[in-house]
């Protein structure tokens, strides 16, 4: 009997288990099947919103088009920059060179195919140098020499507790990186002078596509304009950003016109009397005095400059902190302004393929020289005749 009872004691056990088994085989296969139908969905969903994204009809394992240069172009940095890339497909004046690429593929193929150096990573430049990065340019040269101050916190980029006392450059490249890993980012540790100037920018050819100019010495600041018009490089230089609080004044212009900027002002003067650029001729009220322009795009402000106060000059002076940003004080909101302008029209001039060399000037010396070679030869032509 005992036996009995425990047989079927057994039996139930195993045929409770096997329903149990079977019920848990049922549930774990419905959830297999239900898994795999979100993820076609999901699939499904991705592709469409990938379709809607890059405007491509057929992309189920995202292949997109092959790029103007005849690389494919890189999923990540489609998925970071497109944006970029459809706002300036869509202005008129982009043209488009191939039309085996997608016309947002083809801006980002010239943006990350740029090279774009800004010299001087300070209020400025850093805010240039993250522009252009958040706006696809694939190769950034950076170049300054200075270290981050806790004075810089108001008005660069860069300047946060943990990074007061280390290179602008080094960190500035970390954010760079970060930005877009695939960006590749050039340093170059040293500052620009009257006599580096010509050769720095003979080192950057033929790679670099335009050069910003960021830094504040009004000589090291008309030796670099000098040296990209001589080598024929695309520049876009920035004013002076101290003393000024209305961001809206900002505006970008020929270096010919620019206006209620002292430091652009005595670059042009230096340009003018010692290297032999056109003068400006001042306008006249009823006059159309045409002025021929140097094609040096200038960021400036016609926000009238703040005059310094002697109690303020004589603080500085007997101050030991260090003030790195002069008497005048300034603001992140107008520094930052500056910066995104100018990146603004680098890549508006790289993104239309319609990067503007500046116009080459004949230096006074040069044509006394060449005066004199024609005389020269004018006489001798004389004398055998």
């Amino acid at each position: 009997m005992r036996s009995s009872n425990l047989s079927l004691s057994i039996l139930i056990i195993i045929l409770v288990n096997k329903s149990l088994y079977l019920v848990n085989s049922s549930f774990v296969q419905t959830q297999l099947q239900y898994c795999s139908a979100i993820k076609q969905r999901t699939d499904a969903n991705n592709a469409r919103g990938i379709q809607r994204h890059f405007g491509v009809k057929k992309c189920p394992q995202l292949i997109l088009r092959l790029s103007s240069s005849g690389h494919e172009m890189d999923n990540d940095t489609q998925m970071r920059f497109s944006g970029v890339g459809r706002l300036y497909a869509n202005k008129s004046s982009v043209t488009r060179k191939n039309s085996s690429a997608l016309p947002h593929v083809e801006v980002l193929n010239r943006l990350s195919s740029a090279t774009v150096a800004v010299i001087g990573i300070g209020g400025v430049g850093s805010w240039v140098a993250e522009a252009l990065c958040r706006s696809g340019v694939g190769n950034i040269v950076l170049m300054d020499l200075d270290d981050i101050c806790v004075s810089n916190t108001n008005r660069q980029l860069h300047a946060l507790t943990s990074t007061v006392g280390k290179m602008k450059t080094d960190e500035m490249k970390k954010r760079l990186v970060d930005i877009n890993p695939g960006c590749n980012v050039t340093l170059i540790h040293d500052f620009i002078s009257v006599d580096t100037a010509n050769d720095l920018i003979a080192s950057l050819l033929p790679e670099v596509s335009v050069v910003v100019d960021a830094i504040d010495g009004m000589y090291e600041k008309t030796a670099l304009i000098l040296a990209c018009v001589n080598h024929g490089v695309p520049v876009v230089t920035c004013g002076g950003a101290a003393g000024r609080s209305d961001p809206t004044k900002i505006v970008i212009g020929d270096l010919t016109e620019v206006q209620e900027d002292r430091l652009l002002f005595k670059c042009r003067k230096e340009l003018r009397q010692v290297h032999g650029f056109p003068k400006v001729p001042v306008p006249r009220k009823g006059s159309k005095t045409k002025v021929k322009k140097w094609r040096i795009p200038a960021v400036y402000s016609t926000e009238v400059q703040q005059l310094v106060r002697d109690s303020d000059t004589d603080e500085g002076r007997s101050s030991s902190f260090r003030r790195c940003d002069g008497a005048l004080g300034t603001a992140c909101f107008v520094t930052g302004t500056y910066g995104f302008v100018a990146a603004s029209k680098v890549v508006d001039m790289i993104s239309s393929d319609s990067v503007v060399k500046p116009r080459k000037q004949q230096t006074k010396v040069q044509s006394r020289t060449e005066n004199a070679s024609i005389l020269m030869a004018d006489s001798g032509s004389c004398i055998q005749h």
